[in-house]
């Protein structure tokens, strides 16, 4: 099955994780094929894990806030190229350690052949020492990508009736000549087609994830019942 490639856009915070859900339902009930999109942010702004509690802005921060669908911690928005992979589970890797390795590796592919020298993290985080650290990025684990010692890729996701949501935020190591987002996200589109075997094709956002996207926002993103309290909104039965 082709895959459909939604090419680089900027939202705010809030629609851009309610495009994610949208296109996940789109996905699981068979509107749409697998997709593969890059966004980024009209704003500096901080995605939350799903589960996180408590978590504290740093200091003087006055951008958005919002949760992800997905787990893992706090992710730091604004000149990071995000991107989501939302498939059957079973066609990007079952298990949830082999879906970040293929994503991990394609990743890794595209920015070699940029001229980006980048690795996966040895250095792990001991699990003993991951308690308190609500930064995603100063946490290390499996699959993960490093460019000159500085940690350049976190990845989480959520699964639901079969498929998954992976989010990934590639972040330019500090001192490095970064290639333009729209390269790096061709260059991850080549690599990972060739790792799945697929057709990669451009596509739109169909109308119906539009307008599920919106209600999303009003419903859920924009919430602090969600947001805040890690509750879904009374509106919401997912």
């Amino acid at each position: 099955m082709d895959w459909r490639v939604i090419s680089y856009a900027e939202y705010d915070a809030a629609l851009n994780m309610a495009i994610d859900e949208a296109i996940l339902e789109s996905c699981m009930s068979g509107r749409c094929n697998p997709t593969i999109r890059f966004y980024g942010w009209k704003q500096p702004s901080i995605t939350i894990g799903r589960l996180q509690r408590d978590y504290k802005a740093p200091d003087g921060w006055d951008g958005a806030i919002v949760r992800r669908p997905t787990g893992g911690r706090a992710v730091r928005h604004g000149m990071d190229l995000t991107f989501s992979v939302i498939v059957e589970a079973e066609k990007l890797g079952s298990p949830i350690a082999e879906s970040y390795r293929i994503v991990g590796e394609a990743t890794a592919e595209a920015l070699r052949s940029l001229g980006v020298a980048a690795e996966f993290i040895r250095r792990r985080t001991p699990p003993a020492s991951i308690r308190g650290i609500d930064d995603c990025f100063k946490l290390s684990t499996e699959y993960e990508l490093e460019v000159a010692g500085s940690k350049v890729l976190g990845s989480a996701q959520m699964r639901r009736a079969g498929y998954v949501l992976q989010q990934n935020s590639l972040a330019a190591a500090p001192g490095i000549d970064w290639p333009p987002k729209e390269k790096i996200a061709e260059a991850i589109t080549n690599a990972l087609a060739r790792r799945i075997g697929s057709e990669f094709k451009i596509g739109e956002l169909l109308p119906s994830e539009i307008t599920r996207a919106e209600e999303l926002v009003r419903t859920k993103y924009a919430c602090d019942e969600w947001n805040v309290l890690c509750r879904l909104p009374e509106a919401q039965n997912v």
